[in-house]
């Protein structure tokens, strides 16, 4: 892979809306190459390589997997906190108290995340719970976006990323994401949520 093709593929991966764009046909080869240049990405005399390097490149068909979201469920819960503790024998034994405690069928939010060296709980904000363990990070004023897709959606290649893509262009930045089978749970600040929420039904469309 030679540099400019490095230097392509980073540019893709923190800008998605240029492939997105390109994909769409609202960007042409030429002008992608300018931008490129412009941007100290090649230099001026590698137009043409440029042009050839972005006629190899697949970019895919703009949108090509969003059937899977024709029958996509969605809903949305707020008035929820994300705390984020060092993870320690103590406090994993005290979770499993709280989450046989916690009354899922009256919609009581306790989700408990544990990773390699913390723990993340996700709690409705009038059920924080009473630990004594130092709390490393709380993220106030959070929203849950539920994502219920079909089974033809899991298998779909890229579904996920598409979303997310969305959201990222959009400038909307996901505080925590989870999966459970074909369920996806995004979470975001609730001056966002409902803008996410339009966003997806739209791609839904």
């Amino acid at each position: 892979m030679s540099q400019i093709e490095q230097n392509f593929m980073n540019l893709l991966g923190k800008k998605p809306e240029i492939e997105k764009c390109y994909s769409e046909g609202l960007i042409n080869r030429r002008a992608l190459a300018r931008y490129l240049i412009e941007h100290k990405l090649a230099k001026e005399e590698q137009m043409d390589a440029l042009i050839a390097m972005i006629r190899r490149y697949d970019f895919g068909k703009a949108d090509a997997d969003t059937d899977g979201l024709k029958d996509l469920k969605t809903s949305i819960k707020d008035n929820l906190v994300i705390l984020n503790y060092s993870k320690e024998p103590e406090l994993l034994n005290m979770l499993s108290k709280i989450v046989g405690q916690t009354n899922y069928n009256i919609s009581e939010t306790l989700k408990v995340i544990v990773g390699t060296s913390n723990v993340t709980l996700i709690v409705d904000k009038s059920r924080i719970p009473k630990l004594d363990f130092e709390l490393l990070h709380k993220i106030d004023d959070i929203s849950e976006l539920s994502l219920q897709f079909s089974k033809k959606a899991i298998n779909t290649k890229g579904i996920i990323s598409i979303i997310t893509r969305e959201l990222y262009i959009n400038d909307i930045v996901i505080s925590e994401m989870l999966t459970a089978s074909n369920e996806l749970l995004i979470y975001l600040k609730d001056e966002h949520v409902l803008k996410a929420y339009e966003l997806i039904k739209r791609l839904c469309k």
